[in-house]
C-alpha cells in the first residue's frame, strides 16, 4: 500500500505482524549534525524530553485484513527531527505508535489532555505512545503488549477493567501509522472520567492532566486533536468517514 501525501483513512484489520530488521536510516547519516542541534533547542525548550529508542517502519503492507510491517531502531532525536522536514511525506519511513480507544457504555471515546511541560502540551488524543525496547520480543514487536503498557501508565486502566474488541483500528495519516484498540468499558463515560482522573490526582508527575469526553456530535468542534485521533474519533464516532 503506498501512501497518498494529506490523503486520512481509517481500517479495520484482524491481525498484526510487526517484525524488527536492521537497516540504516540515510537521513540519520546524511544529518547527523542537524539532528543534535535540533535536539538541543527541543530541550532547551522541553527539558522533560528524553532521547530513548524508537522503531519505526521501514516497509509495511495491508492486505487481507492484516497489517505486516517490518520496523527498524532509531532513536527519538532523530525522529522528532525527521517529523519537521517537509519532504518527511516522500520518505520511505512512516512514523509507528499504538493507541487505546477507551469507549464508554454509551459509545463515547474517552481521551487524554496531555499535562504542561511536555511535547503535546494540551493536545487531546487517545492514550498512546510510540514503539520503543520495552515491545520488543525477540525479533518482533508486540503491540498489544506495548498499547496496554501505555493505558495503565497514563489512565491507570488494565485490560482486566476493560472488554477489548477483537482486532485492530488502524489509522493512517500521511507519514504516520497509529494501531488503535477498541476497548469497551461498562460504566457511563462520566463515571470512568472520573476514574481516570483519580488515578491522575495520584501520581507524582502525570502526563495527562485532564480527561475529554468525545462524543459523535462534539468531535469536530475539538480543535486540539491531532491528525490521528481526529481520524479515529470521524471513524468510530460517525458514518463518515466509514470505517473500511
Amino acid at each position: 500500500m503506498q501512501l497518498v501525501p494529506g490523503r486520512s483513512r481509517c481500517r479495520r484489520i484482524a491481525e498484526c505482524r510487526l517484525q524488527i530488521e536492521p537497516w540504516q536510516w540515510p537521513l540519520a547519516t546524511r544529518h547527523r549534525a542537524d539532528i543534535a542541534r535540533d535536539w538541543q533547542r527541543r530541550r532547551a525548550a522541553c527539558p522533560a524530553l528524553f532521547d530513548g529508542a524508537v522503531y519505526l517502519f521501514s516497509t509495511y503492507a495491508i492486505d487481507d485484513a492484516a497489517l505486516s510491517g517490518t520496523l527498524f531502531k532509531t532513536d527519538f532525536k532523530t525522529l522528532l527531527y525527521w517529523r519537521s522536514l517537509p519532504f518527511a511525506i516522500s520518505d520511505v519511513v512512516r512514523e509507528a505508535s499504538g493507541a487505546s480507544l477507551i469507549r464508554s457504555a454509551e459509545g463515547y471515546l474517552l481521551m487524554g489532555r496531555q499535562g504542561p511541560g511536555q511535547l503535546n502540551s494540551g493536545r487531546i488524543y487517545p492514550p498512546s505512545g510510540v514503539i520503543d525496547n520495552d515491545d520488543v520480543v525477540g525479533t518482533a514487536i508486540d503491540i498489544d503488549a506495548s498499547i496496554a503498557r501505555e493505558l495503565a501508565e497514563e489512565t491507570g486502566l488494565t485490560t482486566n477493567d476493560l472488554h477489548r474488541v477483537p482486532g485492530y483500528c488502524v489509522a493512517i495519516v500521511d507519514q504516520h501509522l497509529t494501531i488503535g484498540i477498541e476497548w469497551r468499558s461498562s460504566l457511563p463515560a462520566e463515571e470512568l472520567r472520573q476514574r481516570i482522573l483519580q488515578f491522575i490526582a495520584s501520581q507524582a508527575a502525570p502526563e495527562l492532566e485532564d480527561v475529554v469526553i468525545v462524543r459523535p456530535d462534539t468531535w469536530r468542534a475539538i480543535e486540539e486533536m491531532p491528525p490521528h485521533a481526529r481520524v479515529f474519533a470521524g471513524a468510530i464516532l460517525s458514518s463518515e468517514p466509514k470505517l473500511k
